[in-house]
């Protein structure tokens, strides 16, 4: 796969997200189902996570092998107060944050693509990398937004 194709698999990604989360609504958004996350909760996450996709992004692009700080999804549903946000909110962050990141990725030049941050277990990741996990973490999320919603 090469830049061009994953830079389309983001995008579709994201656009089947957002599709599929806006698809769902009133108690089935809070539902969860066998200690699983609600819709909501998996929105906010997305929301948050391409948030910190897009620094370390814009960081791959703007420093010399800028280190990557990861950061736990279970610790920002509580020290970001996923039961009390908005999904709405969410949602329109999502949105926004998914467009700049794709109209800054979409500019990349083909060196841009090769250059390297390092990840504390990964090691030296490039920014296909970057954004290979970021696609394939939204890919997966779809599944659980679709099942929390049952």
């Amino acid at each position: 796969m090469d830049h061009q194709q994953l830079l389309e698999k983001y995008h579709s990604s994201a656009l089947s997200f957002m599709n599929e989360a806006k698809q769902i609504s009133g108690p089935a958004l809070n539902q969860s189902h066998d200690g699983g996350w609600s819709a909501a909760f998996v929105i906010h996450h997305i929301a948050d996570a391409e948030i910190q996709f897009g620094a370390r992004y814009a960081k791959a692009l703007t420093d010399e092998n800028p280190p990557i700080v990861p950061f736990s999804e279970e610790q920002f549903a509580i020290g970001l107060q996923y039961n009390n946000r908005s999904v709405d909110i969410s949602l329109q962050s999502l949105a926004a944050t998914f467009a700049m990141n794709f109209e800054i990725l979409k500019n990349a030049s083909e060196a841009d693509w090769k250059r390297t941050s390092i990840h504390p277990q990964s090691g030296v990741v490039t920014l296909f990398d970057l954004l290979q996990k970021s696609a394939n973490h939204i890919e997966s999320h779809i599944a659980q937004l679709k099942s929390a919603a049952i």
